[in-house]
């Protein structure tokens, strides 16, 4: 990839490793610092395995953190919180050599919530954060993809925006629609995309979402992805050169993401001290990212020794504060599953 900031529209060049995790720490921090000022709480973060959320195997967005207070007690005017996510859409394909994943399993989220009556209010202070704490201008970098059907967002959404920050009815329904996990309850949301490095096209960075029963609004959840905005900015290959892994830069590319996401995912699930070879769903789960890690070191020929040091190196870059390292209980794992 051309990394020359003159065709970025952003004016960024290529990051080093500690640029990217300095920026990662200073969108958090933004994010925290512009919903405190305007007196949300913060919510503490909780384990991915925290089973906090029976509806859910692992935490996959702050709202499953939110759910308890979703009926009548979220503080004024709401609540936000930094939390770590793992999605596992990608578990079942990852021996398929033809799959290529647009996305990783683990990411850092951000999000917050507010009561049914600040509606206008938080959407204002989204993009508010966007524009001011993030330094991006939403006139020209920003679309809001909303559906003509959900007349309260469209209309919040047309007195905030510019007409050609506003994209109708471009996707199919589904695409507007949320699932939350709670029996009678449901999100309609629109999508906040950002403008492509390269200036060609938009790709989705966060959401506003309408939480709500057949009776009333229950609150508005507003969700911002941190590894979808950096790669956007900088001009990434992908999403997981938010947390690259030294040692596979130069591995086939139709293995590369795929195993750059199991190790990632398997990394944060032993410091989490999940078993891959228990009994329950996520323990399952656990296992078959184990599998395709042992899948790919045989593809790619990488020996447990070289692969050992490639843990290693990438546990103590990414925690180098860390008293506990699980090195060695990946390589036990994966020498159980070797194939």
């Amino acid at each position: 990839m051309n990394y020359n900031s003159n065709t970025n529209t952003y004016g960024k060049g290529k990051p080093s490793y500690q640029e990217i995790k300095e920026q990662v720490k200073l969108l958090i921090n933004n994010f925290k610092n512009h919903y405190s000022s305007l007196g949300y709480i913060e919510e503490p973060s909780v384990k991915i395995t925290s089973g906090i959320d029976p509806t859910v195997r692992f935490i996959g967005s702050p709202i499953s953190v939110f759910k308890s207070y979703l009926k009548n007690n979220i503080p004024y005017p709401g609540l936000f919180m930094y939390q770590d996510c793992l999605r596992t859409q990608n578990v079942n394909k990852m021996l398929d050599d033809e799959y290529l994943p647009n996305w990783g399993s683990f990411f850092p989220n951000t999000g917050a919530i507010t009561k049914p009556a600040r509606l206008i209010y938080g959407c204002n202070e989204t993009f508010d954060y966007i524009e001011r704490k993030l330094g991006i201008d939403i006139d020209d970098k920003v679309i809001v993809r909303i559906s003509s059907s959900d007349k309260d967002l469209l209309n919040i959404c047309q007195s905030l925006l510019n007409e050609n920050n506003i994209d109708i009815d471009s996707r199919e329904i589904n695409y507007y629609r949320h699932k939350i996990g709670i029996d009678g309850v449901w999100g309609r949301n629109c999508n906040i995309a950002l403008k492509k490095s390269n200036g060609e096209g938009y790709s989705d960075i966060g959401n506003l979402v309408i939480i709500e029963n057949s009776e009333s609004i229950i609150c508005l959840e507003m969700s911002i992805g941190v590894s979808t905005i950096l790669k956007e900015i900088y001009g990434l290959d992908h999403v997981l050169d938010i947390t690259p892994v030294p040692g596979l830069e130069l591995v086939e590319n139709k293995y590369r993401r795929k195993f750059e996401d199991a190790l990632i995912t398997c990394t944060v699930l032993f410091r989490e001290n999940l078993n891959p070879f228990g009994q329950k769903n996520a323990n399952r789960i656990f296992k078959k990212y184990i599998q395709s890690i042992s899948y790919f070191r045989a593809k790619c020929k990488i020996n447990i020794n070289k692969f050992e040091r490639i843990i290693s190196e990438f546990e103590e870059r990414e925690f180098p504060e860390s008293i506990k390292y699980i090195t060695n209980s990946m390589i036990e794992a994966i020498e159980v599953m070797k194939l």
